[in-house]
Order: C-alpha cells, then sequence, then structure tokens
C-alpha cells in the first residue's frame, strides 16, 4: 500500500448530523434509551410491577399453604380436632330433636371435624357387628355353621364414608356454585351429614334384640332415617330458599331421595337379617372373596362376639 493511500485511510471522514447537530444513528428508531416520552416509561414501569407482584402473590400463596397453618398442613386442621366429649355427645344428642337451627345455635360458629369423623366410623363397625350377630344368632338357632363374611366390613366402610363424608362435600359445591349461595361451609356440611347418623348408630343395636320381632326393627329403621332427614331439611332447606336460582330448589327433593336410599341400604344390607348373609358348611366360601390371611381376625371377632352371642341367644329365646 502507498503511503498516499494510506494517508487517506487515516483521514477524517465527515458525517452528516441532524438539524439540531447530533450525529444519526443507522440503529432502529425504537425508544429504549431515557429519552423515551414519560408515558411509555410510567407504563413499562407499571408492567414491570404488575409482574412482580403476580409472581410475588403466588410464592406467597404457595408459602402460606405449606407453612404451618397452611390449608395443605396438617395444623391448619388441628383446631377442628379440638373438642372435648361432652361437646361431641351434646352435638350428637341435639340430632335427635331437630327442633334449632343445628349451625347457628349448636354448632355456633365452631364445627368440628372429630366428632363427623367418629360418628360414621361407629356406625359402620354397629353395622358390621350387629348383622354378623344377628346372622351367627339365626344360624345358632337353626343349628346350621355360620362364618364371619367381612366383605360386610369393607361394604360399610364405602357406603358410610362416601354418605357421610363425600357427599357434603358435593352439596357444598352444588350450593356454592350452583345455588350461589355461601351460607355454609364445607365443614359445616359435613358436621350436619356426620352427626345425623347418630340415629342409626342406636338404631343398629336395637335391631339386634329386636330381630326374632320382625316389624319392629323395620320400623325402626323407617322412623330414624325420617327423623334424621327431617334434622338434614331443617338445616339446608332455609339456606337453599336464599337461592335467586329457582332450579336449585331441586337439591331439596334430591338432598331427600339419597337420603331415603341411605335407609333402604342399610337395611337390605345389614339389618334385614344381615344383608348379604354368610352361612357356610364350616369353612370360608371363597365366593366371598376371603382369603386365610383373615383367619386371625376371624377368630379374634368370633371371640369377642361369642359372649355376645349366648345372651342374645338366651335374649330371644325367652
Amino acid at each position: 500500500m502507498s503511503s498516499s493511500a494510506a494517508a487517506d485511510t487515516l483521514e477524517f471522514q465527515s458525517f452528516s448530523t441532524s438539524g439540531n447537530g447530533t450525529i444519526q444513528s443507522d440503529l432502529p428508531t425504537g425508544r429504549i434509551s431515557p429519552s423515551a416520552s414519560p408515558n411509555a416509561q410510567r407504563a413499562s414501569l407499571a408492567q414491570a410491577a404488575d409482574l412482580y407482584s403476580t409472581g410475588a402473590s403466588i410464592g406467597n400463596s404457595i408459602n402460606g399453604a405449606t407453612k404451618s397453618g397452611g390449608i395443605l398442613s396438617l395444623d391448619y386442621y388441628t383446631g377442628y380436632f379440638d373438642v372435648d366429649t361432652v361437646t361431641v355427645l351434646t352435638r350428637c344428642y341435639k340430632t335427635l330433636i331437630p327442633k334449632e337451627d343445628y349451625v347457628a345455635e349448636v354448632l355456633a360458629g365452631v364445627p368440628d371435624l372429630y366428632g363427623p369423623f367418629w360418628v360414621p366410623t361407629t356406625l359402620i363397625f354397629s353395622l358390621f357387628l350387629t348383622s354378623s350377630l344377628i346372622s351367627s344368632v339365626t344360624a345358632y338357632i337353626s343349628g346350621e355353621p355360620y362364618a364371619y363374611d367381612f366383605t360386610r366390613l369393607g361394604a360399610a366402610v364405602s357406603l358410610v364414608y362416601t354418605y357421610a363424608l363425600g357427599l357434603p362435600l358435593l352439596l357444598w359445591a352444588a350450593l356454592k356454585y350452583w345455588a350461589h349461595v355461601d351460607d355454609r361451609s364445607p365443614v359445616e356440611m359435613i358436621s350436619l351429614y356426620g352427626y345425623s347418623s347418630t340415629v342409626w348408630i342406636v338404631v343398629s343395636w336395637l335391631a339386634l334384640f329386636l330381630t326374632r320381632v320382625p316389624p319392629i326393627p323395620f320400623l325402626l329403621l323407617a322412623l330414624s332415617t325420617l327423623l334424621s332427614a327431617a334434622f338434614l331439611l331443617r338445616n339446608l332447606y332455609p339456606v337453599i330458599s336464599l337461592s335467586s336460582n329457582t332450579s336449585s330448589k331441586l337439591l331439596i327433593p334430591v338432598i331427600a331421595g339419597l337420603h331415603l336410599i341411605m335407609g333402604l341400604a342399610l337395611w337390605w344390607g345389614f339389618m334385614a337379617g344381615g344383608g348379604v348373609g354368610a352361612i357356610h358348611d364350616g369353612t370360608i366360601d371363597k365366593g366371598t372373596g376371603l382369603g386365610t390371611g383373615i383367619g386371625g381376625l376371624d377368630g379374634v371377632v368370633g371371640g369377642v362376639a361369642g359372649g355376645v352371642k349366648e345372651g342374645v341367644t338366651r335374649l330371644l329365646r325367652l
């Protein structure tokens, strides 16, 4: 390269300038510098603030749910189990006389989950034991061998827990999102259905001692079903009637109909002579689906029920 060419290369070049003396850039003209208009700056800051607040809200929700006292923490539910025996028994008794607003006057803003869990659980074991004893006593009197049918226990668990714990949540969802009524919380709905099972516990044991008088157990179950239905409707009808959605009134016959079906299921499945029935030839029937692993449990229940069976048998023979 010659010296003259090198000199030309090193010479200062002339760049065009705008009218105000600034250099014109060949970059896109987007305003991304502090020279942007005030409105654009405020819009950008607002968008950034919205994104930050959304992320912070989600983070706080997750942290609040998992921390002590959050909805996903066991600590959140401990308050619902902090109830004494007298309170639980009082709430059970009040379901037998449905004359007051149970939620407002008995639960009094402090519903619990302890009673609504243990009352249906007690009903499950009452149904299993009494139906097994009825079948056992019947077989003993007729001189036939008997083997305990543990499928009844599984049936009782599925039936009672679905009705007492699952159905109230479905009805609460229907009240909230269909009837647009918020006067009942999920825990209050579970309390109503859980405690309403008290009368069936009493009837299941009465049916055991009155099994030789067939009309009496059925009449007792029918009356108890009507009583508990009256209790539920007494506490749910005023809430449903507040709905502006007239079609939600269909919940009333649905509640009554499902309760009637539950009563019939208790009768045919457990109280009408033991329901499924398990009078076999001295061995566990393979058709019941029982394995040899429950043989020990069979012996335990047989031992516990043996003394009761003898007493009941003597009483029935009087």
